[in-house]
């Protein structure tokens, strides 16, 4: 028997013509015979078996079963020739990744790094009321395993500096009169990662989970503190929840016995008293009182100026709050925070030029 695939497209092509020749005599002798009013006489291209409809190839089918043959017979040339055939083309996901997302997505989804640039992508790509609903299912990843999803700080995707808070992308602009959804959105996704994401590290007090947790607080605190920049969102809104942040990160002590201690720092002192060495030393890696601080000063900027534009009254601002983490850090043995551990942690915000940074941290001792 012939092997197809040793067959040019050109006695391909004859041996379709051919058939279809065939197909079309059968039915001529087909309709004469039932045209006399004889006995029907069975086709010697009838089969022995009930009759079943003819089949007609389609030019679809046709024009496949030839690229498949030309292909075919392209590798087996190659073989022959001793060349190695041409890799396939890995297909791309509908967003154009290899899993139909994007590095920077995959980075935000583990870490949180780069979501204000991300969330601009998206509103510049699909406009406010798409970035509205994936605002609403976007989820950073709990985790408090060591060398979990990110690592806490591993390699990161490049943001552009300086990054700049106060401006207002172009699809944005054209948006205004959408704001109030886009306000709730934001905060909808704050209060859920403060519940889902930050608590639960209070309730578990994992001393694994605290790059996760610092992820998550400085990712949270940047969204909310670039979007009332950029007119957005309300001051009493954007204090309210830095101060939940602080809260659940240092947390309180029992005063009585029936008290339970809360907070994710005193939960992870208590917890870990029989190892003080251990604890400070991952406090010192991860930063603990530089991040502390650093969203301290953020809280009070944010109190000290309507739109967080000017720290100049920075310092006198939220002064019980302030009282409250003094005595916290004294009671777990945290020590102050240096200028230049206070500046490292606002480095991870990736908002504040060089000038601002330096105007934020100058008084600072």
């Amino acid at each position: 028997m012939t092997n197809l695939m040793t067959l040019t497209t050109s006695q391909l092509n004859r041996i379709i013509a051919i058939k279809e020749r065939i197909e079309a005599l059968q039915g001529q002798f087909d309709s004469i015979v039932a045209g006399g009013g004889g006995i029907p006489i069975p086709s010697v291209f009838e089969a022995a078996v009930p009759a079943r409809g003819k089949y007609q190839m389609t030019a679809a089918h046709k024009s496949k079963l030839i690229k498949a043959l030309a292909k075919a017979r392209k590798i087996r040339w190659a073989g022959v020739k001793g060349e190695k055939p041409a890799p396939k083309a890995k297909k791309k996901g509908r967003r154009g990744g290899r899993s139909g997302k994007s590095k920077r997505e995959k980075e935000v989804r583990e870490t949180g790094r780069g979501l204000v640039e991300h969330l601009d992508e998206v509103g510049g790509r699909k406009g406010h009321a798409q970035l509205v609903e994936y605002l609403t299912s976007l989820r950073i990843h709990y985790t408090d395993e060591i060398g979990g999803r990110g690592a806490g700080h591993g390699s990161r995707v490049k943001i552009r500096a300086p990054f700049h808070p106060d401006t207002m992308p172009e699809w944005l602009k054209l948006s205004r009169e959408q704001f109030p959804a886009l306000e709730e959105a934001i905060y909808h996704f704050a209060d859920r990662h403060r519940d889902r994401v930050l608590r639960r590290h209070e309730r578990n007090a994992n001393i694994a989970g605290l790059p996760n947790f610092i992820d998550v607080m400085v990712a949270t605190s940047r969204v909310l503190y670039v979007y009332l920049r950029r007119g957005i969102l309300t001051q009493p809104q954007v204090v309210a929840r830095m101060r939940d942040y602080l809260n659940i990160f240092t947390g309180k002590f029992p005063v009585i016995p029936e008290e339970e201690t809360t907070g994710y720092l005193a939960r992870i002192y208590s917890n870990g008293k029989g190892n003080p060495g251990l604890l400070r030393k991952t406090f010192e890696e991860h930063n603990v009182s530089g991040h502390l601080r650093a969203l301290m000063l953020v809280a009070q900027v944010v109190r000290g100026s309507a739109d967080g534009s000017d720290a100049s009254q920075a310092g006198s601002q939220l002064p019980l709050l302030v009282d409250q983490i003094n005595l916290f850090e004294n009671k777990i043995g945290l020590g102050r925070a240096t200028a230049a551990q206070i500046g490292g942690a606002l480095e991870d915000y990736e908002m504040l030029t060089k000038q601002e940074l330096a105007l934020w941290t100058k008084d600072l001792q």
